[in-house]
């Protein structure tokens, strides 16, 4: 059994979260270590709390051996590495993603400290958040699920006390790269210095802004390609307003580990046995469209 589905926050809520998404995926309970799939997650524009009611997933960050740790809440800062997860028989993802510097609003946490990483969720929130572990294994719906995740989050936004800047405003026009942000335009627009913009930034999204730009154009080219895998790397990187393919290619090798060429192939698809999942070469394709666990990231199931 496979569900994916975004769900749009509360009108409250909605200055602060972009969107929920959830993911359940339910294998034969008997399968092997060896055969559980592993979906490759690259970097996007977004820090997000997840939540696991079920089966905690096995991550492992390209260029490390050993797995980062699973609690059934985490809070995690803006990614640069690719990050390869294994799914387990009863795998439920619950992700948050947050508009760019409210998870430091809300939280209060210095999103640079968290950058590329992540942290316990109930370490930095209580016992508050333990309410929601305890009771989201017992819902009896996915919606029901949202609904005990966007109470907690309601309680948290009344205490809020940081109002929304314009250097916030400016941080989610960056989500959409379109052509090249100038620092000092970003910087006016945020009615700051150049210097103060930086640290603001960084204090709050957690990596600079020509950073989160580059991340946030991998992000669009990787999804022009997934949409339309017959378009050619060379014009998706002069659609993407990149200088030239080659740095298209360092950012493909930085953020996905891997060249374009390489990317969105069959060794990037999941693989699952499941009795009520047959699917054929022809349908791959409409179920990468829809079974996007964050934006523009790839799910494909195989026969």
């Amino acid at each position: 059994m496979v569900f994916a589905q975004e769900y749009t926050p509360h009108p409250a809520l909605q200055e602060f979260v972009r969107y929920y998404h959830i993911i359940h995926i339910q294998l034969d309970p008997k399968i092997s270590p060896e055969q559980l799939p592993t979906k490759p997650y690259p970097p996007t524009t977004e820090q997000c709390l997840y939540f696991y009611p079920y089966d905690l997933p096995h991550s492992v960050k390209v260029g490390n051996q050993a797995p980062e740790g699973a609690t059934p809440g985490i809070i995690v800062g803006q990614p640069l590495t690719r990050m390869n997860i294994t799914i387990n028989p009863n795998y439920l993802m619950l992700k948050v993603s947050f508009q760019p510097g409210s998870l430091f609003r809300l939280l209060g946490v210095p999103m640079n400290l968290l950058t590329d990483g992540h942290a316990d969720l109930e370490a930095i929130t209580g016992k508050a958040v333990r309410e929601v572990h305890q009771q989201l294994p017992e819902a009896t719906s996915y919606a029901a699920m949202i609904r005990l995740v966007e109470e907690f989050l309601l309680r948290k936004a009344t205490q809020c006390r940081q109002a929304v800047l314009p250097i916030d405003i400016v941080a989610r026009q960056m989500l959409r790269p379109v052509g090249y942000h100038q620092l000092d335009q970003l910087a006016h627009e945020a009615c700051l210095s150049v210097r103060q913009f930086e640290r603001k930034f960084r204090e709050r999204v957690g990596v600079s802004p020509k950073l989160f730009t580059r991340i946030a154009r991998f992000r669009q080219a990787y999804k022009l390609r997934e949409v339309d895998p017959n378009r050619s790397w060379l014009d998706i990187a002069y659609g993407c307003h990149y200088f030239d393919p080659n740095h298209l290619v360092k950012d493909f090798q930085q953020f996905a580990g891997t060249t374009p060429a390489s990317c969105l192939t069959k060794s990037w698809l999941i693989r699952i046995s499941s009795g009520d999942i047959h699917l054929t070469e022809a349908r791959v394709h409409k179920v990468v469209v829809f079974l996007l666990c964050s934006p523009y990231v790839l799910w494909s199931i195989l026969p």
